[in-house]
């Protein structure tokens, strides 16, 4: 208990700022209708306090176990989001089209990545989140494959900022007498947006229907989580040194747990809804957190380049996920 004293002033500091990341947004989504998400805002915040004023020492430690340590439980608390039952339900279809946008979203990642020059681990981070599920699965690869700090955020700010876009894009087309079906209209949103919170908004906007597909869709991509992460971490365990391996993190298994515990209807509704929204603060403070950490300058040359990537990357998968959409659903 007296060690775990010297967090809490950290602590509180974070959950200051994510708490008045959520009301800014709120306030920026009813009188400007811009919708940049908290996770962004937070990092933004962080950022901005870290460069311009300097963290203060009295904070690192509670900072550090945010992001280390809530940052973990956080993830583990997202698979009370999922019902598996839904998923299986969605059919074979949209199942096959999420199993190839996956790793096809990664390879181009990569691609673009050795193309602009950015390094793999920025590139990979960048491609998980952009298929899987934004910031959380970015944050949940991180420890995968040995990330930089540096790099997380950059991936975090990006997935983050790229996804808020697509849902003012994607908002609009639904406004617009877009020629596709309700259903057509929730898979290509729940398929390609980045976040949960992104896909969502984006699905809805067309109606309960749309909604809904893009829900199952999306927490089908937040499955993904699970074999990429074995994946990525024995690849970087294999090509590590000794010293310095990637371990495969315990608390993707909890997650599958979670995501089981919830699809059963064990624990309640209400009990679950507490944990999963309990998920998305923990993840948020874990976000405050990192960009409380980043020195700007060390990121800003690098920060552009990958900001391409993200951008050219959602542009391809984005077109041609509506056109098999068309196609074949």
């Amino acid at each position: 208990m007296k060690d775990f004293k010297k967090f809490i002033p950290g602590i509180i500091f974070v959950l200051i700022i994510s708490y008045g990341s959520m009301y800014l947004n709120d306030f920026l989504k009813e009188y400007a209708y811009i919708n940049l998400e908290a996770l962004t805002i937070a990092i933004i915040i962080g950022i901005i306090y870290n460069n311009l004023i300097g963290t203060q020492n009295i904070f690192k430690e509670g900072i550090k176990f945010s992001l280390k340590k809530l940052l973990k439980v956080g993830i583990v608390l997202l698979g009370f989001k999922l019902n598996l039952e839904a998923i299986l339900k969605l059919g074979p279809q949209i199942l096959t089209m999420v199993l190839i946008y996956v790793p096809i979203t990664l390879v181009i990642a990569m691609i673009l990545g050795k193309f602009f020059k950015v390094n793999e681990k920025l590139s990979i981070l960048i491609g998980v989140g952009s298929c899987i599920c934004g910031a959380s699965a970015v944050v949940a690869l991180a420890p995968c494959i040995n990330a930089e700090d540096d790099d997380s955020v950059i991936a975090v700010s990006i997935v983050s900022f790229l996804g808020a876009i697509g849902v003012l894009v994607y908002s609009g087309l639904a406004a617009s007498n877009l020629n596709l079906t309700e259903i057509q209209y929730g898979a290509w949103s729940g398929l390609t947006l980045h976040g949960v919170a992104h896909a969502l908004a984006a699905a809805f906007a067309l109606g309960d229907v749309s909604g809904e597909i893009g829900t199952f869709v999306k927490m089908t991509r937040v499955l993904m989580l699970v074999p990429v992460s074995l994946v990525l971490g024995y690849f970087f365990n294999k090509e590590s040194s000794n010293d310095k391996k990637a371990k495969f993190p315990m608390y993707v298994l909890y997650f599958i747990l979670a995501g089981i515990l919830n699809s059963l209807g064990i624990m309640g509704p209400s009990i679950t809804e507490v944990l999963a929204k309990s998920s998305s603060l923990l993840i948020l403070m874990a976000m405050t957190a990192m960009g409380l950490s980043v020195n700007f300058k060390s990121i800003i040359n690098k920060g552009i380049r990958a900001l391409l990537i993200g951008a050219i990357a959602f542009l391809i998968l984005s077109s041609l996920s509506l056109v098999n959409i068309i196609e074949f659903i």
